[in-house]
């Protein structure tokens, strides 16, 4: 039975607020990888049709809103993910395949295909592949970052999770490479490398106590600029009522177990949510 079209949903609808899957078309050395074919599947729309009275911006969410399943297949896994225009995807499943498979783009599943659904241990997006990880996004963020988990695709489990940096932040606050997004490598021989800017809760209010709140966050981050950042978003707010986000650079090594160092580079803060 189709939804009837919630006006919360209506920027997610427009696309004005961007929360799709992460585009894997293109090929970079330092992204994910391009997968070896794309299918999407339209079942249809998302909401009942509206009435001839409704408002305008309904009858363009309806005949925009589709309910699609979208199939994307690489060398050595084949990941779907069903969208029926809510936040979040309905569900995302991955399984390994050999490198000649190519499994039917349905919405059934099938034996040793990992499914993730509401109530389950991750709902969101499909953000793309590398080598034998899948890359789950969260379907919002939180405190200007925003969740992800990487699943190694031969075994089903999670080998790790953390927060990075909203691309709004991305985009005005670090224009320059390389940390206006997240990068993912991988060289011949050696695990997958990620870098990005990680975004944590400090448990002080950055702009109360400089020296002695900054010691402590650098201590509890292992964060290595010794120079504080200024604060964000705190108009109005009275200082030390609310703790600091402090976005800092990481790089990781998905090995087993995955290696996690702090590096040099920006560090912003801002107001929590």
């Amino acid at each position: 039975m189709k939804a009837v079209i919630p006006a919360t949903l209506l920027l997610l609808v427009c696309g004005l607020v961007s929360t799709s899957a992460q585009d894997t078309s293109r090929a970079k050395p330092d992204w994910f990888d391009v997968p070896l074919s794309k299918k999407i599947v339209d079942f249809g729309p998302s909401f009942d049709k509206p009435s001839d009275t409704s408002p305008g911006w309904q009858w363009n969410a309806y005949r925009r809103a589709r309910n699609t399943l979208t199939c994307y297949w690489f060398p050595t896994v084949m990941v779907k993910e069903y969208d029926i225009s809510q936040k979040g995807a309905a569900w995302i499943s991955f399984i390994p395949i050999t490198a000649k498979a190519h499994p039917e783009c349905n919405q059934s599943h099938a034996h040793g295909e990992q499914v993730f659904d509401e109530g389950g241990e991750w709902t969101g997006y499909f953000a793309g592949v590398k080598d034998d990880f899948v890359f789950l996004g969260a379907a919002d963020g939180s405190d200007g970052g925003i969740q992800f988990a990487v699943y190694d695709s031969r075994t089903g489990k999670k080998v790790f999770e953390d927060a990075e940096c909203l691309r709004g932040w991305y985009a005005k606050n670090t224009p320059y490479a390389p940390f206006d997004r997240m990068r993912i490598s991988k060289v011949q021989g050696g695990p997958v490398t990620l870098k990005y800017l990680r975004v944590e809760r400090a448990n002080c209010d950055l702009r109360d106590k400089k020296a002695s709140c900054w010691d402590h966050v650098r201590m509890q981050m292992d964060v290595k600029s010794a120079r504080a950042p200024v604060c964000l978003g705190y108009a109005g707010t009275p200082v030390g009522e609310l703790p600091s986000i402090v976005a800092h650079p990481v790089f990781v090594s998905l090995e087993s177990p995955p290696v996690v160092k702090s590096i040099d580079g920006p560090v912003l803060c801002w107001r929590p949510d």
